[in-house]
This record gives structure tokens, C-alpha cells and sequence, in this order.
């Protein structure tokens, strides 16, 4: 989840000489280093990121024209498509209004959010009103959001999403000098976005800063609240108000509440800009302890057990103060960032505006500054997301050519590329019940030792890998760690037995499979058609979602490929004649291909699907059948998996272990990543 740091929008000159970063690609080690970003032609400031798949991340922010006087705001949206970034195109805000985005969210590759603030005529002045945006996967466009009763503007900092129809945005409303008033919240429904009550602080003054959900009635939110408002001068990346404490707020399904956190003793006081939660029971929040005149002082990480906040230690980048962390993204308990940035802030802007950008990371028992590059002596990182356990964004803005009336504020992005053995594994599930963890999979529990009325047909892996589910051929659907039950076939008579699972992008739903090509939606799994009823050569035996979860496509064990939704059609084998039967299908991560997978471990890739190898092309004669075919986060490369637990692996796929070597009670018939 990305960090808050509230936006005022007015002009600074920035006199501090820095030098330009040198692009180059997303670091692939342990370090960070800066990655190529297109320029709008005015200062560009990056405020928010997200990723829905590793080959589709946004990152969302602010341009500034003609910054030293008469400036005029406009938002800034960046896309990468696994390659690149590229600037894209984003209505005009109505009558001639400006504005700027604070973040971003991702329900899917078609199904996005974008959150901030509009300005007044021609852009300049103070928020005049929330900013709410939609990518359908095509273009933005402008959705309704309402500004709360009693004031002059509103800012949404934040957005995150559970599913298509359940999105959550927070930020606060603001007088007619931008200044905050009190905490907003709103709700989308899947029609509309509506004000929801904050909880009540007893301050003066207090607003939100960043949300996140673990599930629909459990979501975080954290801000900052106290008798003085927060008015930085130049960016809302930066606490300006003495005595102002922490704040963090809990939804339990039913209504906002303040759950207690750390306070600063006096004249300190506390600044939250950003909330992550890598499980439902563990979450972080970052910002800064604040000095007695409500700037920044020094880094603040707070860690939710489950039970209570407490801080936890963390260094400062710069021991002269001007610390805060105004981002924190995690790929696991054990695997956490955070970045912001240190030094002198002028008051916010100004000649003594000179921070600098930093990273720090958790590897489980500490935080530590991580490796990252030295941009310049000028630079600030304000959001951070993570694509899986593959790749992770820091965005923010760094000064390439500043002069007396130009700070030249450029878009800043920092990558990090994960090693192998941190994004790569598998789990494969037995007819028993029995799950297998390999690589860097986690194991949270199994059917193995139960009694089963039908034998264990699939697995599918929820989004962030921290649960699954496994699937009966009778259609009784078993949910592990963070995977929600959202209904089954089990109990309902089948005309054919279920052959498959998979899960909907955001893990709120997933399919079933029949071997007459019936299919069966739950949660948030859209149906969009089937082979239910139609004469087959030969039996449906795996299906496989498209990236943003409105198509998908089922495959016969001819080879015979059936696209519905917005899924694509790009070839198939159903014409030729094959040595073996088709036992598995798998898409790339853009939706534009697939790959199929026969019993002797024969690999058919069509569309932009890259063909890296197969188990004939070896010279091998396996041992036992092969079931399924699971593509590599990249792309990249693929496992080919047997019902006799063994392993094959091609392209970027790294050997995660295999089961050959154990004594199963049952066959290997499901895999996943």
C-alpha cells in the first residue's frame, strides 16, 4: 500500500544544485536503483503507485507549470508496461479546473482507481473538491466523489480496494486556505462513492492519510490529529503542526473507531503517512515523530501484533533530523521497505528545501537502511507497491536543473527486482488432500488426513500467496489462510465431475470446472459463459483466468481452446493430432497467450507466449504423467509439474524442489504459484 503525504498546493523556489541521476534499469539484486521516467515539460511529482500484475503498474502524482509564479496544477499518470514507462492521457478536469492525484489502487489490469483533489479556475488556489478516477482498461475517466458539509475543498490522500464493488478512500476536508479541517472517509459501492462517518478523535483538527484492507470488515487507516492544523507550505508529504499526535482508526465491518497508538512525549508529537498489512493478524505503519515546531524529526514505524501498536526501532537517514518514512509496502511478514525522506525542509519549500531519499527494509528481526541510489540533494520518495514477491516501486520527485525560479522537479522511480527464491514457488496439492509448499511458497494447511467424499482434483493460490484453496471433483471447495470461502459445488448434483479451480485476480472469488466444460462462479467471479451442454470431441480439463478476471479460457484434453469474456483466442491443437492428451493451460501475464501442456510434458505456446523448452525437447521420458503447467511471475518461463511430484522447470523458472524423492500416499493433480 502506498503513503499518504497530504498535498497543499502553492510555489517554492528551490535554490539547491543537483545533480542528475543517471537512469538504469530495475536493480536485480538487493538494491535499488533508478529506472527511466518520460517528463510532462513542468515539475512532476509523484504521489501514489500500484501494481494489478507485474507487467501493469501506475504510478499517479501532480504536474506543476510555470512554478515560481502563477503556477497551474495538473494531474500526472504513469504507466509501466513491463518494459517501460510512458506518461498516459487523462480527462479534462470541468471548467478548466486543475488538480492533482494523491494515489492509486488496483482491483484488476481493467479495474482501477485514482484519488485526489480538484483545484480552482485555471488550476491554481486551494482544493475545491475530492478527485476520483476510473481506468475500465481502456481510459480514465471522471467519477463523482461528494466534499463533506462545512468545507471549502476536500482531498482524498488514499485508496484501496477488496473487490470490484467495495472500495475504500480517505483524506480530509479543507478550508479556503488548503488547510486541513477534520478526517473523510468514502465508500464505493460498485455505483457510487459515498461519506461514511470517521470516528470521532476529540481533537480539533484531524485527517486520514492512507487506508488498506485485509478483508471487507477489516481495514486500517492512519492520519494524524490535534489542536493545530497540518499546512505545510510547498508538499503534504511533510507534518506542519506542533503538538499533532498519530492517529489510527479500525473498520470492523459496521463503523470507523480509534484504536490506541504511540504518542511522542511533549514537545514531540507523531505523524502517520502510510498503513500496510502483510497478514490480517500483523501491519505496519510509518511516518515520523515531530519536533516541537511540527516538522519532521525522526523516522516512525509502528507494528500492529494483532493485539496492540508499538514502535519499533528504525534509523534515521540524516542524525540532524528531517526524518519520515511516508510509504511502507510489504511482500510478507518477513519482507517489508520503507521509504521517504531526511534533511533540511525549509518550513516545506523554499531555499532550504534540500531533503533527500532513502529506503529502509525488514528482514524479520530489524530495520536497516537499504541500498538505493543518491539522486541528489534533492529528492523524496513518497509511495511504495509491491508487485507480488517480484518487483517493488518507489516513486516520489528529485531536482535535475533547479535555478532561482525553477526547482525542475522530475519524476522519480526507483525499482527493485526480487531474486528468484524470494518470488518463485509452487504448491502442489494431492488427491488426498495432501498440500505441498516448494520454494517460496507457504504452506498454511491442507485436506491431507481428512476424510474426503471425492479426491482433490485442483489448487489455486490467492494474490499475495498467504492462502489457497483446494477443490473436490464433486465440486467441495476447502479454503486455507487468508483465502475466503465464498461457496461451493459440493452437495450439488454434477453432471460431469469438477477437473479445476482458479481464483479471480483479487482473490474474492474463484471458478469451477466440469469435464463437460460446465462452469461455476463464486464471489466475485464473473460467469461469462460455458461449454456446459455443448458436444465436446474430447472432455474440459483445466481452465485459466485472463489477468483482469472478466474472460477466461477452458481446454479439452485435444487441445481444443474455448476463449469466453474478454479472453482471447490464439490458437490451439484441437486440429492436430498428438502424441498425448492435453493435461493443462496457462496465460501470460499481459492475457496475450497461453500456453498448453500434454501428459509427456509437450509444451504448445501460442499468442506472445514464449516456448523456452519441454520435456521430450529433452530427451526425457517421464516417469509419470504430467498434469499442469504454471508460468513464472515474469513471464518469462514455466514449471512443468507430474502427478508424481516431480518437477521441470524452463526459461527464468528456477528449480524450486520436487516431491520424486518422498513416498506419497497419492498422486500430485493440482499446482499452482
Amino acid at each position: 500500500m502506498v503513503g499518504r503525504l497530504l498535498l497543499v498546493f502553492a510555489t517554492a523556489a528551490v535554490l539547491a544544485a543537483v545533480p542528475a541521476a543517471r537512469p538504469v534499469g530495475a536493480s536485480t539484486g538487493s538494491s535499488w536503483s533508478v529506472v527511466t521516467t518520460p517528463a510532462t515539460g513542468g515539475d512532476d511529482i509523484l504521489l501514489g503507485s500500484t501494481c494489478a500484475g507485474t507487467v501493469s503498474c501506475w504510478a499517479v502524482g501532480v504536474t506543476i507549470y510555470n512554478i515560481s509564479s502563477a503556477s497551474t496544477f495538473a494531474p500526472i499518470v504513469e504507466r509501466w508496461d513491463g518494459t517501460a514507462w510512458s506518461l498516459q492521457p487523462t480527462p479534462a478536469l470541468p471548467g478548466g479546473n486543475g488538480g492533482g492525484f494523491f494515489d492509486a489502487t488496483c482491483v484488476t489490469t481493467s479495474d482501477c482507481w485514482a484519488v485526489g483533489a480538484v483545484l480552482g479556475a485555471a488550476g491554481g488556489g486551494s482544493p475545491t473538491g475530492s478527485l476520483a478516477e476510473h481506468w475500465d482498461g481502456t481510459r480514465w475517466s471522471i467519477v463523482p466523489s461528494p466534499t463533506p458539509s462545512g468545507a471549502v475543498g476536500a482531498i482524498l490522500q488514499s485508496v484501496t480496494c477488496t473487490t470490484r464493488s467495495n472500495c475504500w478512500a480517505v483524506g480530509f476536508g479543507t478550508d479556503d486556505t488548503g488547510a486541513a479541517l477534520h478526517a473523510l472517509v468514502e465508500r464505493w459501492n460498485g455505483a457510487s462513492w459515498s461519506i461514511v462517518g470517521a470516528a470521532a478523535t476529540g481533537q480539533a483538527f484531524d485527517q486520514l492519510d492512507s487506508v488498506t484492507c485485509a478483508t471487507t470488515t477489516d481495514c486500517w487507516a492512519v492520519g494524524a490529529a490535534g489542536a493545530v492544523q497540518q499546512n505545510p507550505n510547498f508538499l503534504p508529504i511533510f507534518p506542519a503542526a506542533a503538538s499533532d499526535q498519530g492517529l489510527i482508526e479500525r473498520w470492523n465491518g459496521a463503523a470507523w473507531s480509534v484504536v490506541p497508538s504511540v504518542s511522542s512525549a511533549s514537545p514531540d508529537g507523531g505523524y502517520l503517512s502510510s498503513v500496510t498489512c502483510p497478514t490480517a493478524a500483523e501491519c505496519w505503519a510509518s511516518g515520523s515523530v515531530t519536533t516541537a515546531a511540527g516538522t519532521a524529526g525522526s523516522t516512525l514505524l509502528e507494528r500492529w501484533d494483532g493485539s496492540v501498536w508499538t514502535r519499533v526501532t528504525t534509523p534515521d537517514a540524516d542524525p540532524s533530523g528531517g526524518n519520515i518514512l511516508g510509504a511502507v509496502a510489504c511482500t510478507g511478514p518477513s519482507r517489508c521497505w520503507a521509504a521517504g525522506s531526511s534533511g533540511s525542509f525549509g518550513g516545506g519549500g523554499g531555499s532550504g528545501f534540500q531533503p533527500g531519499a532513502f529506503v529502509e527494509q525488514w528482514t524479520g528481526g530489524s530495520w536497516s537502511i537499504a541500498p538505493s541510489p543518491t539522486v541528489g540533494a534533492l529528492a523524496f520518495l513518497d509511495s511504495l507497491t509491491c508487485a507480488r514477491a517480484l518487483t517493488c516501486w518507489a516513486v516520489g520527485s528529485a531536482s535535475t536543473r533547479p535555478s532561482e525560479n525553477d526547482p525542475g522537479l522530475r519524476s522519480l522511480v526507483e525499482g527493485l527486482t526480487l531474486p528468484a527464491s524470494a518470488s518463485q514457488g509452487l504448491l502442489l496439492s494431492a488427491s488426498d488432500g495432501g498440500v505441498f509448499a516448494l520454494g517460496a511458497a507457504t504452506f498454511v494447511g491442507s485436506m491431507g488426513g481428512h476424510p474426503l467424499n471425492r479426491p482433490i482434483v485442483g489448487i489455486a493460490a490467492t494474490p499475495d500467496g498467504q492462502g489457497y484453496w483446494e477443490v473436490g471433483s464433486d465440486g467441495g471447495v476447502f479454503a486455507f489462510g487468508d483465502a475466503g470461502f465464498f461457496g461451493s459445488m459440493g452437495g450439488v448434483p454434477l453432471t460431469r465431475p469438477i477437473v479445476g479451480i482458479a481464483a479471480t485476480p483479487d482473490g474474492q472469488g474463484y471458478w469451477e470446472v466440469a469435464s463437460d466444460g460446465g462452469v461455476f462462479a463464486f464471489g466475485d467471479a464473473g460467469f461469462s459463459g460455458s461449454l456446459g451442454g455443448v458436444p465436446l470431441n474430447r472432455p474440459v480439463v483445466a481452465m485459466a483466468p485472463t489477468p483482469d478476471g472478466d474472460g477466461y479460457w477452458l481446454v479439452g484434453s485435444d487441445g481444443g481452446v474455448f476463449a469466453f469474456g474478454d479472453a482471447g483466442f490464439f490458437g490451439s491443437t484441437g486440429a492436430l493430432r498428438l502424441d498425448q492428451p492435453i493435461t493443462g493451460i496457462a496465460p501470460t501475464p499481459d492475457g496475450l497467450g497461453y500456453w498448453l501442456v500434454a501428459s509427456d510434458g509437450g509444451v504448445f505456446a501460442f499468442g506472445d507466449a514464449g516456448f523456452f523448452g519441454s520435456v521430450p525437447a529433452q530427451g526425457i521420458r517421464a516417469s509419470a504423467p504430467l498434469i499442469s503447467i504454471e508460468p513464472t511471475p515474469t513471464g518469462d518461463g514455466y514449471w512443468i509439474i507430474g502427478s508424481d511430484g516431480s518437477v521441470f522447470s524452463y526459461g527464468d523458472a528456477q528449480f524450486p524442489g520436487s516431491l520424486v524423492h518422498e513416498h506419497l500416499a497419492a498422486p500430485v493433480t493440482g499446482a499452482s504459484w
